[in-house]
């Protein structure tokens, strides 16, 4: 019953005008009749042809007084404008939309416990043979095809192989070998000295096979990857302390201290050789943040802690204010007016949020309002919304994608534009329900993080061992290629969050 930010027209913009599904109780941007005294609000439930009605003085009111009472389903509202007799003297607005349901768990159990879960996605990846390939060779293995991202899915590499070394001592040293080739191959393709975009690492690269935007864009480069290749050098500094890759790391960092904007920002996407936007779009820099606070706070460059300040305001007075929390994929157009939201930034700001909120106890309020943000649009706990919901003019029949039957539950979507169960989402949610268990000790964050989990261990075992990109029946096959085409990144990022959760887990087993 609580909303997530609700719109008042003049103090808060109304952000739910693509949404497709809510949990939480909303209002919609209804536009007011004229000279009618109140509004009467009529739902119509497909779930049991039920009507629920109520009247308010506003046409953009919550729907607080039957939303507890609407069965999960989808449901037609209209809100018409009446006079002082009840006549009716027009319609405010209509909406079709889902009523989805909230978290009822525990649902499956693990199939293994977290830790072993997270080392045998991490052994899997490590037999690949593209990743097999770093240990003779210092170039990427052209048979997976998504190497045509290589601040993304290089960076991946080695930040897998790091902590896959750390778990598996036969085979440390060779996990670490393909992490360091991997580096070097990325440090030399990134942009020389004296550039515009000296030392950033690139986005797309013209690949064999590659998607079609890769090609399109290789002359432009996403400004918050380079911070992800920066996090991976680190992890690898980290374990092997050669200096050659945290000097990449900073080289990294000083670039962006060099071109952050006045506002705080960067620009999303960049020419690489004039170093101009290619379009009007800021990143919403979580991921350049978390890159330059471990430089401030786990290696002491200070210096950086400003760049990271008037990043972190600029959000604040951004999307915490708009709430359009946009998505930002480097294999998607571009959108705005809240055409495209998604769930990963607001998640990882969440999580910054939570890390401050010692000192400002408001910033935990923010954070909770986020994570139910995340939850409210983007994580299915049971019963899909129906495959209908996805059918448009320009596409009658549903892809694949939203076989909504076929999805394991519980699950969390990416984003509006590509509405469907991936892997990455879940973890996402996954270590914002974990952090917000640790910050609060509230019981519920940690069961739903465990009730996620859970649910990736089982769709490991129906992909063949790696955590599967997309969290559907309609996409796994049980057995392993010698090329597997999900998103390694995704599999490394679950890795990492699964095996946090089970250090934690294995800590509370210990009392």
């Amino acid at each position: 019953m609580l909303p997530v930010r609700p719109g008042e027209p003049g103090k808060s913009p109304f952000w739910n005008g693509h949404a497709r599904r809510f949990i939480n109780v909303p209002s919609f941007d209804f536009q007011p009749v004229s000279e009618a005294v109140k509004y009467r609000f009529t739902a119509i439930s497909d779930a049991n042809c039920k009507y629920y009605t109520f009247e308010a003085d506003k046409p953009w009111a919550l729907l607080s007084p039957i939303w507890k009472d609407l069965p999960i389903g989808i449901v037609y509202l209209k809100v018409e404008g009446l006079d002082e007799n009840e006549n009716i003297l027009g319609v405010a607005g209509e909406r079709q939309f889902y009523r989805a349901a909230s978290y009822n768990g525990p649902y499956s159990k693990p199939v293994m416990d977290y830790i072993s879960s997270a080392n045998k996605n991490l052994h899997l990846l490590f037999g690949q043979k593209h990743f097999q390939r770093w240990i003779t060779e210092n170039t990427p293995d052209s048979g997976y095809r998504l190497y045509c991202y290589p601040s993304k899915i290089i960076g991946a590499v080695i930040e897998g192989m790091v902590m896959y070394s750390g778990l598996s001592a036969e085979n440390k040293e060779t996990a670490l070998l393909i992490a360091r080739n991997a580096a070097k191959y990325l440090i030399s393709i990134s942009q020389p000295a004296g550039t515009p975009l000296d030392f950033f690492p690139p986005t797309y690269v013209d690949w064999n096979n590659a998607p079609s935007v890769a090609g399109k864009r290789k002359d432009q480069i996403m400004l918050f990857y380079p911070a992800i290749a920066g996090s991976a050098y680190l992890d690898l500094y980290d374990a092997t302390k050669e200096k050659e890759f945290l000097k990449a790391a900073v080289r990294i960092a000083d670039t962006y201290a060099r071109i952050q904007l006045p506002s705080g920002s960067w620009p999303l996407i960049v020419n690489l050789k004039t170093g101009e936007p290619t379009q009007e779009d800021l990143c919403v820099p979580t991921d350049i943040i978390v890159f330059l606070d471990r430089l401030v706070t786990v290696y002491g460059m200070k210096k950086y802690h400003q760049n990271s300040e008037k990043a972190f305001t600029w959000i604040m007075e951004n999307p915490i204010k708009t709430f359009h929390w946009q998505g930002q994929f480097e294999d998607v157009g571009f959108s705005h007016n809240y055409s495209n939201m998604e769930r990963g930034k607001p998640l990882a700001f969440a999580k910054l949020l939570m890390s401050r909120s010692k000192d400002d106890p408001h910033s935990l309020e923010m954070a909770e309002e986020l994570i139910r943000f995340a939850e409210d649009q983007f994580i299915v706990w049971e019963r899909p919304l129906p495959r209908e919901m996805f059918r448009t003019p320009n596409r009658p029949i549903p892809v694949r994608a939203y076989l909504t039957d076929k999805w394991l539950t519980p699950c969390a979507l990416e984003q509006y534009h590509y509405y469907t169960p991936i892997d990455a989402s879940a973890i996402s949610a996954i270590s914002a329900f974990h952090k917000a268990y640790e910050v609060t000790g509230k019981e519920l964050y940690l069961a739903k993080a465990y009730s996620l989990a859970n649910n990736m261990t089982v769709a490991q075992n129906l992909g063949g061992g790696i955590y599967p990109t997309n969290m559907s029946t309609a996409y796994m096959k049980q057995e392993l290629a010698e090329y597997w085409v999900g998103w390694i990144n995704c599999a490394t990022m679950s890795a990492r969050a699964i095996l946090h959760l089970g250090n934690l887990q294995a800590e509370k087993e210990k009392f």
